[in-house]
């Protein structure tokens, strides 16, 4: 699984970037660290999130009940039918 965390606090930044870096024996891997804002922006636009918002949810890697219900099975097979038509 893979997390993107856009923070604004310079300090803050240094503290978590520590905290994550103390977990690298637990397997966590600190895979780049972009300190300039404009990257993530520029991905993550407001057209951008309104068109793939249900993708990035439905692969953000939580897996809760809802996940294994038939509901799930049913929007995700619809969605992706609509996207891929």
């Amino acid at each position: 699984m893979q997390l993107v965390i856009n923070i604004q606090n310079e300090f803050l930044v240094e503290k978590i970037v520590w905290f994550l870096e103390t977990l690298k024996d637990n397997g966590v891997q600190i895979i780049k660290k972009d300190t300039s804002s404009a990257n993530i922006e520029s991905k993550f636009t407001d057209e951008y999130l309104r068109e793939n918002w249900k993708e990035m949810v439905m692969t953000s890697g939580e897996s809760s009940d809802y996940y294994k219900s038939e509901e799930y099975y049913e929007e995700r097979g619809n969605y992706l039918l609509e996207k891929y038509k």
